[in-house]
């Protein structure tokens, strides 16, 4: 063989060589896009579950707020309740009193 028969052999070499690079390099190239894709979407992800994390936070705090106030208003009442049998009590004495006086009792 001459030098460019040689030549022509290598240059050939040489472009499939490239031909093979940017096959391998278009495949890495998609795989990463693919990836960044992932990782974008994995990102969004985990904001979300932040962000989740935070309204489930605050409604479970909403929800201990109204359960408190309804543990006040229920105390709230129970006291009234009491206060206005013990006002009754004293009344009803005070009739049955009336009652035995006005019948000579």
């Amino acid at each position: 063989m001459n030098d460019s028969a040689d030549m022509k052999s290598a240059e050939a070499e040489l472009d499939r060589a490239v031909d093979s690079l940017e096959v391998g390099i278009d495949a890495l190239l998609l795989r990463m896009q693919k990836l960044e894709t992932g990782a974008q979407d994995s990102d969004a992800f985990r904001q979300d579950r932040v962000k989740l994390a935070a309204q489930l936070d605050e409604m479970a705090a909403d929800a201990q707020a109204a359960k408190d106030r309804l543990a006040a208003r229920e105390a709230e009442f129970a006291k009234l309740t009491q206060d206005s049998e013990a006002e009754l009590d004293r009344v009803m004495t005070v009739v049955r009193g009336a009652l035995q006086n006005a019948s000579g009792g």
